[in-house]
């Protein structure tokens, strides 16, 4: 690392464990104790399934403004990658098995639309009231 960049490396480090875990799917203190939580590793997270009786749903935002798009499937909202936001994972014990009909996406978002956007609120009283 060159002098000139090491305070801005120190700056980055500043984020929460909580904003690490996050980037990292971390849900146990065990997926992270003992190790530095800013280095590449390979991924430590032990599989953690969704609690038993519960309906779980998932939403998500696209960039683009249909499922067709590239970017939609590559990087999401532009911060989570949807397949990420929907709970789907490569690893099988990783992939929370949120059925189609408990997941939606609003396209043309990025991440802070699912905010305020009416159309997510809309989705979520449907869910909430069924």
């Amino acid at each position: 690392m060159i002098s000139y960049t090491a305070p801005f490396a120190r700056l980055g480090k500043l984020r929460s464990a909580g904003i690490t875990d996050l980037r990292h799917g971390s849900l146990l203190d065990e997926d992270w104790r003992g190790h530095d939580r800013f280095a590449h590793n390979h991924d430590v997270r032990r599989p953690l399934p969704l609690p038993a009786g519960v309906c779980c749903y998932a939403v998500a935002a696209a960039l683009d403004e249909s499922e067709a798009g590239y970017i939609s499937n590559l990087i999401g909202d532009g911060l989570v990658p949807l397949a990420s936001a929907h709970g789907q994972h490569a690893q099988e014990e990783l992939h929370l098995g949120i059925p189609e009909a408990q997941r939606w996406t609003g396209y043309g978002m990025h991440h802070l639309d699912l905010l305020d956007r009416p159309e997510v609120y809309d989705q979520l009283r449907t869910w909430l009231t069924v």
